[in-house]
């Protein structure tokens, strides 16, 4: 079904003034894993005066949801509400209706309240799996799918278990039919596509000049899914906080100019429930987070809130212009 999503790529050490206390907040590779920040102790959760930061800088996050699971709708979307947040639903069309899936009237509805719909293939199979037509058809038909039943703003696509960006072939054909795409697997997204240490790269240029693909384009969006460290790090739902809001304030020291985003979190969620399985963000343990969302004031935006510069060659965030 879900496949391990890669771990976090490198390690990067940030320094945050956080109220009066310097926190360090190292953002480690799959070889280290997230454990190696987290000593074992329970953390006061969101009544700790450490977790919150002065609404100084521009704390931006995106939240995203693939496969279209009810509990998406059923769990997590009552919580959105009470926030007021919207996101990003990535739906597998052929799975719509399914067992365990939403239905259309319930995809039909997210979009009428502002949250935005994105394509996720027709099947979820790996896209370098198949032929150069069985991909195309899988990346175009999902997103006519969509279209033909009532979803009228489909400008992103997500890669199946994060497959298939770093194939020029299944980029190309993304390219024709979607303005982004999202991959994973790291903490933060770099708007200029250059904070990466696996790449020089200066802009978000899809090709270097030799015709190759960069590392990280305006079709390879990086996501960030906490339940692939937690599974991998054996975290429990308190560590799991802890490193959810070090996650989220680590972009702060690359937006300190009033105004400019630099770097965002793009979270992606799968199972939003109490099955305790994998990918699953028990209810709780989402409502903690999108409240310490609201408490420590993050602007909460959805794929569609991203555009790209085709002049200068980088994203933005849309309400920023």
């Amino acid at each position: 079904m879900i496949e391990s999503i890669p771990g976090l790529r490198n390690t990067k050490i940030l320094v945050l003034s956080i109220l009066t206390t310097l926190l360090v907040i190292p953002i480690c590779s799959p070889s280290t894993g997230f454990s190696s920040i987290i000593d074992g102790s329970q953390p006061s959760l969101l009544n700790d005066s450490n977790n919150t930061i002065s609404a100084n800088n521009n704390k931006v996050v995106v939240l995203s949801f693939d496969d279209g699971w009810d509990d998406q709708y059923s769990n997590a979307k009552p919580i959105l509400d009470t926030y007021g947040y919207k996101a990003s639903f990535s739906i597998i069309c052929e799975d719509v209706e399914k067992a365990d899936h939403m239905s259309w009237e319930e995809i039909n509805t997210l979009e009428d309240e502002g949250h935005d719909i994105g394509a996720h293939t027709m099947t979820h199979k790996v896209l370098t799996e198949m032929s150069p037509e069985e991909m195309e058809f899988e990346v175009s038909e999902s997103k006519q799918c969509l279209r033909d039943n009532g979803i009228e703003d489909v400008n992103y696509f997500s890669y199946p278990k994060n497959e298939g960006s770093a194939d020029k072939v299944v980029v190309e054909t993304v390219s024709q039919y979607y303005d982004l795409a999202r991959t994973g697997n790291d903490p933060l997204m770099y708007l200029h596509c250059d904070g990466f240490t696996e790449s020089t790269q200066t802009d978000c240029r899809t090709y270097t000049e030799d015709g190759e693909l960069t590392f990280v384009n305006r079709y390879s969006i990086m996501g960030w899914s906490h339940d692939s460290d937690r599974m991998r790090d054996s975290l429990d739902d308190s560590q799991t906080l802890q490193m959810f809001i070090e996650v989220m304030n680590s972009a702060t020291n690359y937006n300190m100019n009033e105004g400019i985003t630099n770097a965002i979190p793009i979270i992606v969620y799968h199972n939003v429930d109490n099955t305790g399985r994998n990918y699953s963000t028990i209810i709780d343990l989402f409502e903690s987070e999108m409240r310490y969302l609201h408490d420590n004031e993050f602007t909460v935006l959805n794929m569609a809130d991203l555009g790209y510069n085709e002049n200068a060659n980088y994203l933005y965030i849309k309400k920023e212009t």
